[in-house]
């Protein structure tokens, strides 16, 4: 299932509320996917507990390790949070019957004397999700809502600040799924021409589509009578509570293997996903973390893969313009020549055999030729022959002289080309790489603002900055004891990062190709051989007072290299 159903969120939270019982809330995070984070601690064991009201991926999970997420700027409910929350006691984490609706019992001594409890309620409900604080009054008064629901988007509820706050619809009859198990309770009698589907979802309580669809597993094309069909329905929500009871079970978190996204979750075989890849988690609170941060740190990827092939393919197009626009500028080897035989013919002009004169030039005879062949040679009037000869001449050397400045930028431009088409092929073949390290803060997908990646065949990573900030990042944050530090000697450049995270047979040949990217990446591209300086990161540190980018070092080394990507490395 893609959101929790009211029978696994129970379980999960028996799992998370002795974590967050008693726990005090230090700080409240908002992210673009409309998460809200609260960083609560208990015990002086610091944890994150966080809230996700996304239309796709509704859940809510408990982590020691803080989740990588984008903030959002500060906004109305962020403030109400935090006056409310903040520094407040979580003194109750509960589930509002069999519904997708969670609640959270916080006291704040902080605010008032006597009405300081507060309800954080969370509804898990797909596109209707929403989070709600309201006061422990009966009735409660809404104090601030992530969504505003207002009359005329919803008549029977509306969700707005000090309205009345009412829960979402429950419903009407279902039967406990609990004591249906236990034999305390009956299921009605279902019509025949009842969709069984539907039927199943409005008389169970705690089910949804996934579960009921799982449910209806064993009932399809089977004829079946009432007392029959009960006791089947009765074993199939047997099965699927006891691995959820059992602390031992393991929560599978099925994977697309078109696009690695995760499908959904389960407990137990179902014929939904029966071949699909898999991972086992030893519970459903790191199912549910492993499933919601997978899907992010996907999305994420995604789009910046896709930003970033949009750019090369504006960029391929933009030199394909620009080769075109060159190539009808060069002037061809068969015009150079005509422009030098007239302006040697007008050398020897009293030699000349002038066959016709005419206002625009002079027929002649070619003696510079082997065969009697005539050309024409335009002659301007106003200057004289040897003025002409010259103006020949001057048309021919800037015509040269041209043509070789548009081969240099053919050059370049063939050569940019090739690179872009190398990175738009690797690019398509490209897959979220991940840190193993999850305490890593480095593990943020596989694109990082203003850093180019490259792999070498020996496996590890070479990092180019792009920019102050970047060049900044690689030595304060993603540089460990065992890597290199590049950059080009004396002269403007990127900083390079030579991440050891395989150690190779030959590391001289590692740094030469950090080396050649170093120089390739500088002011000195496009000379014959550059000097690149390089030392451990243990000897590099940052100028704290001179800006981003700004490095000290020492007993650094030299490698003159060509300036090149090398073609045994691929940009990922």
């Amino acid at each position: 299932m893609r959101i929790l159903e009211g029978i696994p969120l129970r379980y999960q939270i028996e799992a998370v509320s002795p974590l967050v019982q008693g726990a005090r809330v230090q700080k409240i995070i908002l992210t673009e996917n409309r998460e809200t984070c609260l960083e609560i601690r208990s015990q002086n064991q610091p944890g994150f507990l966080i809230l996700s009201t996304h239309p796709e991926i509704c859940f809510f999970y408990y982590s020691q390790k803080k989740p990588i997420m984008k903030k959002i700027k500060e906004s109305a409910w962020g403030q109400i949070l935090n006056k409310y929350l903040l520094g407040a006691k979580i003194i109750g984490f509960e589930q509002i019957g069999w519904d997708r609706v969670i609640r959270l019992a916080v006291q704040n001594q902080k605010i008032w004397e006597e009405k300081n409890f507060f309800y954080l309620y969370c509804e898990l409900t797909g596109r209707n999700a929403n989070c709600i604080l309201t006061t422990a009054d009966h009735p409660s008064s809404i104090l601030g809502c992530q969504k505003i629901v207002s009359p005329q988007q919803n008549r029977f509820r509306t969700i707005m600040v000090g309205e009345p706050y009412q829960l979402p619809p429950l419903k009407m009859n279902a039967v406990d799924p609990l004591l249906f198990i236990q034999e305390k309770a009956e299921l009605p009698i279902p019509n025949r021409d009842d969709d069984l589907p539907k039927w199943l979802l409005k008389n169970i309580d705690g089910v949804g589509p996934f579960l009921t669809s799982v449910l209806g597993e064993n009932l399809a094309n089977r004829e079946m009578n009432w007392e029959n069909m009960q006791s089947i329905i009765r074993t199939r929500l047997q099965d699927i509570f006891r691995p959820l009871q059992n602390l031992n079970s393991s929560i599978t978190v099925y994977i697309s293997p078109k696009d690695n996204f995760p499908l959904g979750l389960f407990w137990s075989p179902t014929s939904h996903y029966a071949q699909l890849p898999h991972r086992d988690f030893p519970n459903l609170n790191d199912a549910v973390k492993y499933f919601v941060q997978t899907h992010w740190n996907l999305q994420t990827f995604l789009s910046l893969k896709n930003k970033r092939k949009s750019y090369l393919e504006k960029e391929l197009s933009f030199i394909e313009e620009e080769l075109f626009k060159v190539d009808q500028s060069l002037v061809s080897e068969n015009q150079l020549a005509e422009l030098l035989t007239r302006g040697n013919l007008l050398k020897l002009y009293p030699q000349l055999n002038i066959i016709e004169k005419q206002p625009q030039g002079i027929l002649v005879t070619n003696l510079l030729s082997g065969n009697s062949e005539e050309i024409f040679i335009e002659i301007d009037p106003l200057l004289s022959v040897n003025q002409n000869m010259q103006l020949f001449f001057r048309k021919y050397r800037k015509s040269k002289t041209r043509n070789q400045i548009l081969e240099k930028k053919k050059e370049k431009l063939e050569f940019r080309k090739k690179i872009l088409k190398r990175e738009l092929l690797s690019l398509d073949q490209a897959q979220l790489c991940q840190e193993q390290d999850e305490s890593s803060s480095t593990q943020s997908g596989f694109f990082e603002p203003g850093i180019i990646k490259f792999l070498t065949p020996s496996k590890n990573i070479i990092l180019v900055g792009k920019n102050e900030k970047a060049n900044h990042l690689l030595v304060t944050r993603f540089s460990s004891r065992d890597d290199y530090w590049l950059h080009v000697r004396d002269f403007p450049g990127s900083h390079v990062l030579l991440r050891i995270s395989n150690q190779p047979n030959n590391l001289v040949g590692e740094l030469f190709l950090a080396a050649q990217i170093a120089g390739y990446y500088s002011s000195l591209r496009n000379e014959k051989s550059v000097i690149v300086m390089y030392a451990p990161i243990k000897n590099v540190k940052t100028l704290p007072h001179a800006g981003l980018g700004k490095m000290t070092f020492r007993n650094e080394k030299n490698l003159t290299v060509i300036p090149a990507i090398p073609d045994n490395i691929r940009q990922i």
